[in-house]
């Protein structure tokens, strides 16, 4: 009996590890591959049509039921194709209110005063500590894309220089399904194969 009952639990606690074990952060490069994770349609905001300036307290965006606030140290600036940081030097925040965001991807990049891009690094920190540093060739090469098994917060562009400023544009956010890692997958078998051995012994006890 006592035997029985540690398989009982071994097993219970075998399957509930298995449960929460998933990847982190997946990062895209693609546009297309980061869309198509999508879990649902998300939301994407080219921010046309603004004007500037725009206050640094913070735009709000809303739509599809995910819901944001863009801000910057000092005020942002619009230039009615993308929206950017209005002094040089400054950081972008990107702080989601509503719609369990676990996915968010944009085009991410620097221009000067005369909103020229400039082949420049851009750094994007996630609210779950995950950092990517890098330098597109061009507009065209700036997305990048994230999905998380957690909910993501926040979301910052760094663009560190005394003539930049770090802006966004084609913003998307939306939802993922997460998978288990192959080694979850491991652990709820083992899981499962002691519930079976346990059920196989109390039925061998049953018509002995």
């Amino acid at each position: 009996m006592q035997t029985a009952h540690r398989l009982a639990v071994t097993a219970a606690v075998l399957a509930a590890l298995a449960t929460p074990s998933f990847a982190d952060t997946t990062t895209y490069t693609n546009s297309a591959a980061f869309l198509a994770g999508l879990s649902g349609p998300g939301y994407t905001e080219a921010f046309t049509g603004l004007g500037s300036p725009a206050s640094g307290a913070g735009l709000s965006f809303s739509s599809g039921g995910f819901s944001y606030s863009i801000s910057s140290p000092g005020d942002l600036y619009a230039s009615g194709d993308f929206l950017g940081t209005s002094l040089p030097d400054q950081a972008l925040t990107i702080t989601f209110t509503s719609g369990n965001v676990t996915a968010v991807g944009g085009n991410f990049f620097n221009v000067n005063l005369s909103d020229a891009f400039q082949p420049l690094a851009v750094t994007l920190t996630l609210s779950d500590g995950t950092t990517t540093t890098f330098t597109p060739a061009s507009a065209a090469d700036s997305f990048r894309g994230f999905a998380s098994t957690q909910v993501i917060n926040s979301l910052t562009i760094s663009a560190p220089g005394v003539s930049v400023y770090a802006s966004v544009d084609n913003l998307t956010v939306g939802s993922v399904t997460p998978v288990p890692e192959p080694s979850s997958w491991a652990l709820m078998g083992l899981g499962l194969a002691g519930m079976g051995a346990f059920a196989r012994r109390r039925q061998n006890k049953t018509h002995d």
